[in-house]
């Protein structure tokens, strides 16, 4: 192989001018002489800043990737940047140009070195390099490369560490298709020569880049070639370590928009059973655009519309007949039989603008697939109109087990809930039951559909809700690293770092008082109410004189709450179950949540009022707002930062290993031609 052997040659030029520096490079990373390697490449010439003494900017969203490992495995880059310090860059295999990939692997095999000397540095960091030639880098030909570098490395240190606490990963594309959209997403440019001018097999040229990226998988710096040193990258990277020193680690909604599911960093699946169950195209998990640095000038528009939407129907009856594990079997009413048809009439509908009454709002506008069934960027939906929804959107993921509904608890089914919402008019505001009989019967598209899956019956008020409860019945996600761990004994599927926060769960935090777990399976919710103290606070807190708003992107300004009252709907108060039994006892006082897939489900509580996991640990961490009706269960926890980041971890290891399956099966769904309606 003539572009490997020449590649292994750069290699080994550029390892020999390294070993000469590093044979003068002391372990506290003092600047050694300046010596050029090649033209538009040489030694630092001035002294790195210290660590710490700066600030690196948040640059956005590390994109995810479905890519392939040395070993033929799929995995994906949020998995391996999941709680690490990585450095990514992007090369292929037959470069030869001496300031091209081999310098990067060079410096990368330092940074190895020099971390691993470092105890700050050890099993925080990691090393990635990804090929964008995977015609010629197929996961043997990087297997065979990391074995080069590997004996290059020991070759001028006799010190190096074979097993190296810092992990360097070699990866590739399954093809050049999947490919394209990577490179895009990291704005790496690549210049393919046409066949017939092809020499050597030299076809490609690009700009050398690596990226620092952080445990919260953003962008912190980007270096080119002039820039691509040890001392600065390590001391880039403790800078982090030290900002995250002085405050708990921060994943916002911002954070989870790109990440796909959150899973343990060391979970793989060979390709042949990832093709059977995931897509060819990554999915979209959370907004649909991603607004990080939205006033800035330099902001590019990641806007779902102008993407290539993934859409691929499941099999959601197998699902039910057999759910993922962590779950129970699935309560079926004996009056609602499941059945595909009932399942795929009712995602029909789930969908269906017209619906509303005025055709423009369907369930699916508040429960996004994309975002967890819930709302992501809203504390509280909007409804009919832009009319005031008091209370956050409840996730519809594994609804199927809840034996009460909403946050007050005011419903006992699923086929009696649905009829609420298309009712209400600050929702859907329906002005009957018979209205939307009605207009279901006139239109043509469900012409049949009714009577196929019930038997000869019409779109009536018992069939309209069992229809729409069948699919919300489907939606069962489990399968999550820490249901492969703790129910399936796979003792390498969860991260140390969660399973310390699994018990703090069960022990220091006593989360699972609440979000209870059985033997064999888990809903994380025990099913009853409890006041928190949120809503007590929300309805006897003074409200402020002033408040911050946002006109426009990156601009506030201070309206008294005088003007803000004039311009908004007053605020409806809300005194959970208290709504529902007119017992005082049950003032503030609301269903318990589960926990599966919580991390894709912010903002949190029954006002959407804490944004993020960090803030509701924070909020349980200081024993919540004290008062005389606060269930006795909440009391301050005491927990240091490290704990409620392995806290934080083992919430984040909930989420079901099918929840891209469930939202290409959603994006699959019409919403409705609205033209249609009466």
């Amino acid at each position: 192989m003539l572009y490997f052997n020449r590649y292994r040659l750069g290699l080994l030029l550029v390892a020999m001018w390294c070993s000469n520096v590093d044979a003068q490079h002391t372990p506290n990373r003092q600047k050694p002489p300046e010596q050029w390697l090649a033209p538009g490449y040489s030694d630092l010439d001035f002294p790195a800043p210290a660590p710490g003494s700066y600030t690196l900017p948040d640059l956005g969203p590390a994109s995810d990737a479905r890519v392939l490992n040395t070993n033929g495995e799929y995995t994906t880059f949020h998995r391996l940047f999941d709680e690490k310090y990585t450095v990514l860059n992007f090369f292929y295999g037959h470069c030869s140009d001496i300031n091209g990939c081999p310098v990067s692997h060079v410096v990368f095999s330092r940074i190895q070195r020099l971390a691993a000397e470092m105890p700050q540095f050890q099993k925080n960091i990691q090393l990635i390099s990804m090929s964008f030639d995977p015609d010629n880098d197929t996961p043997e030909t990087l297997r065979s490369l990391s074995h080069t570098h590997q004996h290059h490395a020991a070759h001028h240190d006799h010190t190096h560490h074979e097993h190296s606490a810092v992990q360097r990963h070699y990866l590739t594309a399954g093809s050049v298709e999947n490919l394209l959209p990577i490179l895009k997403n990291y704005n790496q440019s690549i210049f393919r020569e046409p066949e017939e001018n092809r020499a050597s097999g030299q076809n490609i040229s690009h700009i050398l880049r690596a990226y620092l990226i952080d445990p919260q998988k953003r962008i912190r710096n980007i270096y080119s070639v002039s820039f691509l040193h040890p001392d600065i990258i390590l001391n880039d990277i403790e800078t982090l370590m030290l900002a995250n020193q002085t405050k708990p680690i921060s994943q916002t909604v911002n954070n989870t928009q790109h990440t796909g599911h959150i899973s343990d960093r060391h979970s793989v699946m060979p390709a042949k059973d990832l093709s059977e169950k995931s897509l060819d195209l990554p999915i979209r998990i959370g907004p649909g655009d991603d607004k990080t640095a939205y006033h800035s000038k330099g902001y590019k528009t990641h806007s779902l519309s102008l993407l290539s939407r993934n859409a691929k129907q499941a099999d959601l009856m197998a699902l039910i007949k057999q759910p993922p594990l962590g779950l129970p079997p699935v309560p079926i009413p004996t009056d609602n039989p499941i059945s595909s048809l009932k399942i795929q009439l009712g995602k029909k509908l789930f969908f269906d603008r017209r619906l509303s009454l005025n055709s423009t709002l369907s369930c699916a506008m508040c429960h996004i697939p994309e975002q967890g069934f819930t709302n992501n960027e809203l504390k509280q939906p909007v409804g009919f109109e832009g009319r005031l929804v008091r209370r956050n959107t409840p996730s519809l993921f594994n609804v199927a087990y809840y034996p009460r509904l909403f946050f007050d608890a005011r419903e006992t089914s699923l086929e009696n809930q649905v009829w609420q919402p298309l009712l209400a008019g600050n929702e859907m505001a329906m002005p009957s039951i018979a209205m939307v009989i009605t207009r279901l019967r006139e239109l043509t598209d469900y012409k049949g559909l009714f009577e196929q899956a019930f038997n000869g019956k019409q779109a009536d008020i018992q069939t309209i809700g069992q229809a729409i409860a069948s699919y919300q019945r489907a939606l069962l996600s489990a399968n999550s690293a820490f249901d492969r761990w703790f129910f399936g004994n796979q003792k390498n599927a969860l991260r140390q770092s969660a399973k310390l926060g699994f018990e703090l769960f069960r022990g220091k935090a006593a989360c699972i008082n609440c979000h209870s777990i059985e033997r064999s399976y888990a809903l994380f919710t025990d099913g009853q109410l409890h006041n928190t103290g949120i809503g007590w606070h929300a309805s006897m807190k003074k409200p402020n004189r002033q408040r911050r708003i946002q006109v426009a992107p990156g601009h506030f300004v201070a309206l008294s709450a005088t003007a803000i009252q004039n311009i908004q709907e007053a605020p409806i108060a809300d005194l959970g179950y208290y709504e529902i039994t007119q017992n005082p006892t049950d003032r503030w006082r609301y269903r318990t949540p589960g926990l599966r897939n919580v991390a894709l489900t912010a903002p949190y509580m029954h006002d959407g009022s804490l944004s993020s996991l960090e803030q509701v640990i924070d909020y349980y961490n200081r024993g919540g707002y004290h008062h005389s009706a606060l269930s006795p269960l909440i009391k301050p926890l005491h927990l240091s930062n490290a704990e409620k980041r392995q806290l934080t971890a083992f919430l984040q290891s909930l989420t079901g290993d099918n929840i891209e399956q469930l939202i290409a099966d959603a994006l699959a769904t019409p919403v409705g031609d609205t033209g249609t309606a009466p």
